[in-house]
C-alpha cells in the first residue's frame, strides 16, 4: 500500500444532528471525534482473532467514568464500551435503536415511546428494565449539559417493565439525536446506581456494554475486560450500532501525556493504538511499514473576537480582520498540507449536507488587504494595540495566531501576542478582559448548533437576531424546513462576524498493522476490534 493510501481514511458522508459540545482536546474541554470510514488496511479481517489485549497509548486520564455528567473526550472514549443508550448512530449517523427494540413518536411530537429489548443484562447480572431506563433518563435530563439546555420540564416514566415514555413540554426537532449523542451520553445505568449517585457522580461504573470495568490504577491505566453475558443486537454492525463483538479479552488505556512517548510505544509494539498524533509527527507513523494512520474529522477552527469589551465591539473592525484573512496560509501553517485540513466557509464540512452551507462564502478567506485597510479607516482605527491570546500547549493554535499577527501587521495594525499555558489561557479568556482575539478549535460536530460557543461565552457577540435564528432551528418541523435558517445563520456570521471561520482539521490516529476493524464514529470505537497476531 502506498503512503497516500496509508494516510487516508475516506470520510463517509452522513447526516448527524447533535448539540452542545464544548471545545476539542485542542481547546481543552471535549473532543467528540466524528465518523470516518476505516482505511483499506484497517477494515475487519474475514476471520477476526479472538483473545489477547488491545493496548492503547492514551493522552489523558478521565476524571470520572460517569458518561452522563462529563463532556470530556477521555470519559467518552473509554466509557462508550461500558455503557449503552436507548438509541445510537448508524454508519450514516442516522438514529437507530440500541437498548430499545423500537421507538415511536406521537403526532404532536411531545411523547417518545421506547420499547426495551428483553433479556439485556447489566454487568452486575441484573436484567435491564424500564425502571432503570427511567431513572437514568431523568438523571441525564437534570445533570447533563444536553439535558439541562434542551429538555427543561421533560420527564421519563414507565408504562410496563419494558416500555418507557419520554414526555416533552414543547416539541424539539433534535430529541432522538441528542439521546444518541455519545457526549455527554444518555447512558443507561441500573436504577440503584442512579439512586446512589451524589454530586460527584455515580459510584459504580456498571452498564450493559460489551466490556466491563476491571481495574483503574490512577495516573497509570484503565483496564476493561470482556463482559461474557453481553447481549448484542443481531443486526449487522452499523456504525455505533448493530452487532457488537468483544474480540479482545481486555482493552487497556495507558495514560501517556507525552506524544513522543506514545509514538515510541506504538513503534516498539508496546501499544497497538496511539491517539492524538500531531501533523508534525505523522511522518514517523506513515513511513513505518509496521504502522498505519487513520484520519477522521477533528475540529472547527476560528478566530473569536471579544465583542463585549474593547475595540472589537466595532463590527467594522471585525470585518477588517475577516477581510485580510487568508485561510490557505493559516491552515498550512497549522496542518502542513491539505491531507490534514479542509478549507471551507461552512461551519460543517461538505460530507454533512443537511448542515453544510455556502451562504456568505464570498466573505470567507478574502485575502484582501486593501478592503481590510478601508474597513479599518471606516472603523476609526487609530493604531491601538490589538491583543491576541494563544498557547504553545497546542502548537497548531499558536501557529494560527502567529499567521494572524503577521497578516494584521501587514495592513498597519499594531499587534501584541500573549502566550500562556492552556489552563491560564482558559482562565483569562473566561475573565473576558485583557484580550481582543483568540484562535481556537472546537470539537468537530456535523451539526453546528451543538457548538458550545453560541451562548455568548468568552466574549462572543450576543445577538437577539442570532438567538432567533437558532431558536428557529430548534422548533423547525424537519431538517428540510430548517435549511433556510441554516443558510441565514451562515449569512449572519459573515456579515456581523462574531467569529471568523478558518476551516476544519483532521485527527490522526496511529495503528499497528495488526489492528483490524478500527472505526471512528464521533470518536474511536474499540469493540469489533481485533489484534491479528
Amino acid at each position: 500500500m502506498n503512503r497516500r493510501k496509508k494516510k487516508h481514511a475516506l470520510l463517509t458522508a452522513f447526516l448527524v444532528l447533535l448539540l452542545l459540545a464544548g471545545c476539542s482536546s485542542n481547546s481543552g474541554a471535549t473532543e467528540p471525534s466524528p465518523q470516518s470510514s476505516p482505511s483499506e488496511s484497517s477494515k475487519p479481517a474475514e476471520q477476526p482473532k479472538t483473545g489477547g489485549a488491545i493496548n492503547i497509548g492514551y493522552p489523558t486520564q478521565p476524571v470520572t467514568l460517569d458518561a452522563q455528567i462529563s463532556g470530556t473526550t477521555a470519559t467518552k472514549d473509554i466509557s462508550r464500551s461500558l455503557y449503552e443508550q436507548l438509541v445510537t448512530l448508524d454508519a450514516n449517523a442516522q438514529v437507530i435503536p440500541q437498548l430499545a427494540e423500537s421507538y415511536e413518536v406521537s403526532d404532536d411530537k411531545l411523547s417518545y415511546t421506547f420499547h426495551l429489548r428483553k433479556g439485556v443484562k447489566f454487568h452486575n447480572g441484573k436484567e435491564l428494565k424500564a425502571e432503570d431506563a427511567v431513572a437514568s433518563l431523568n438523571r441525564w435530563i437534570k445533570v447533563s449539559s444536553l439535558g439541562k439546555a434542551n429538555f427543561t420540564g421533560a420527564e421519563a416514566s414507565q408504562t410496563d417493565d419494558y416500555t418507557v415514555v419520554l414526555k416533552l413540554e414543547t416539541p424539539f426537532l433534535l430529541t432522538v439525536q441528542l439521546l444518541a449523542d455519545p457526549i455527554p451520553a444518555a447512558a443507561i445505568y441500573p436504577k440503584e446506581v442512579v439512586e446512589a449517585a451524589d454530586e460527584k457522580g455515580i459510584k459504580d461504573y456498571i452498564g450493559t456494554g460489551p466490556y466491563k470495568l476491571a481495574e483503574w490504577k490512577q495516573d497509570q491505566f484503565i483496564k476493561l475486560s470482556r463482559f461474557d453475558d453481553y447481549s448484542s443486537r443481531t443486526e449487522p454492525t452499523n456504525g455505533a450500532g448493530g452487532k457488537k463483538t468483544a474480540f479482545a479479552d481486555d482493552i487497556i488505556f495507558h495514560f501517556v501525556s507525552d506524544e513522543s512517548t506514545r509514538i515510541a510505544g506504538i513503534t516498539s509494539g508496546q501499544y497497538d493504538i496511539a491517539l492524538n498524533i500531531s501533523v508534525d509527527n505523522e511522518n514517523q507513523i506513515s513511513s513505518n511499514p509496521d504502522l498505519k494512520t487513520y484520519l477522521s474529522p477533528g475540529g472547527f477552527y476560528s478566530f473569536f473576537y471579544n465583542s463585549k469589551q474593547g475595540l472589537f465591539q466595532n463590527v467594522k473592525l471585525r470585518q477588517a480582520v475577516n477581510a485580510v484573512q487568508n485561510a490557505d496560509d493559516i491552515l498550512r501553517s497549522a496542518f502542513r498540507d491539505e491531507n490534514f485540513y479542509v478549507k471551507t466557509s461552512s461551519l460543517v464540512v461538505k460530507e454533512f449536507p443537511n448542515w453544510y452551507s455556502e451562504a456568505g462564502k464570498e466573505n470567507y478567506s478574502q485575502a484582501n488587504p486593501e478592503k481590510a485597510k478601508q474597513l479599518l479607516q471606516e472603523a476609526g482605527y487609530k493604531g491601538e494595540e490589538i491583543v491576541i491570546y494563544t498557547t504553545r500547549d497546542y502548537i497548531d493554535q499558536y501557529n494560527v495566531a502567529v499567521v494572524l499577527q503577521q497578516e494584521l501587521e501587514s495592513i498597519g495594525v499594531k499587534v501584541k501576542l500573549d502566550v500562556f499555558d492552556w489552563p491560564t489561557l482558559q482562565e483569562k479568556l473566561n475573565a473576558g478582559v485583557g484580550w481582543d482575539l483568540y484562535p481556537i478549535s472546537y470539537a468537530f460536530r456535523p451539526n453546528f448548533y451543538q457548538y458550545g460557543f453560541w451562548g455568548g461565552g468568552q466574549g462572543l457577540l450576543k445577538s437577539d437576531k442570532l438567538n432567533e435564528l437558532l431558536q428557529g432551528i430548534r422548533v423547525a418541523e424537519s431538517i428540510e424546513a430548517a435549511r433556510p435558517v441554516i443558510d441565514e445563520v451562515h449569512n449572519f456570521i459573515y456579515s456581523e462576524v462574531p467569529f471568523s471561520p478558518i476551516g476544519h482539521n483532521r485527527q490522526i490516529t496511529a495503528l499497528s498493522n495488526k489492528v483490524e476493524g478500527f472505526e471512528n464514529i464521533l470518536g474511536p470505537i474499540f469493540w469489533n476490534v481485533s489484534i491479528q497476531k
